[in-house]
């Protein structure tokens, strides 16, 4: 359901307005004068309107079907949500790789031994 905030309004409770598109999924459209001017929504809604609109662009092209297709939105939406709470993995990596043992150390050789 949308709401209907005037500008005078939004600006004195923008605070709540976007907890409540963050937490309680509203949309609320501003007007002044009475014309709309703008929505404001959460960003997991966005995001999974910019999903739906990048798959929607490349639903002809795909070879996948419709339900194979709504999964791999799903997954993309879950995948911005985590990279935004995590990071970037490749980041990550950097950490992870600077913990191994160096190219001469003999951890390298008794690895290759054991295959």
């Amino acid at each position: 359901m949308n709401w209907t905030v005037g500008m005078t309004e939004a600006k004195s409770k923008l605070a709540e307005l976007v907890g409540q598109a963050k937490y309680g999924g509203r949309t609320f459209i501003l007007e002044r004068r009475g014309q709309p001017m703008a929505v404001l929504i959460g960003v997991d809604e966005f995001e999974r309107l910019q999903t739906s609109a990048a798959g929607s662009d490349n639903k002809a092209q795909s070879p996948l079907s419709s339900e194979l297709q709504r999964r791999q939105e799903a997954l993309l939406v879950r995948a911005c949500s985590l990279r935004e709470r995590l990071g970037a993995p490749e980041d990550r990596l950097a950490e992870l790789f600077a913990d191994l043992p160096s190219e001469e150390d003999a951890f390298w050789l008794e690895i290759q031994e054991a295959r």
